[in-house]
């Protein structure tokens, strides 16, 4: 029998993770960037694939690359 866990509980147990932690600190502004893009683009969410790199590229590094700002993103034409 396979266990099954809530997104409610998937999301507390990996908001608690002192490694998630340390990354949503260090990475916070293309974290909030990649996030903003989600919500602009709840259809086509292929449209922030820029910002998945650089969230991805800082956590590996632990310091944040230099991302489009938010203002910045808009600003960007859709695929």
């Amino acid at each position: 029998m396979a266990v099954r866990l809530s997104p409610p509980c998937i999301a507390q147990c990996t908001s608690s993770h002192p490694i998630i932690r340390q990354i949503r600190q260090a990475c916070a502004e293309p974290f909030e960037v990649f996030e903003e893009c989600l919500r602009q683009n709840e259809a086509a969410v292929g449209n922030c694939a820029e910002h998945v790199r650089c969230l991805l590229q800082c956590a590996e590094q632990g310091q944040p690359p230099h991302s489009p700002t938010v203002l910045e993103a808009q600003a960007l034409p859709a695929s």
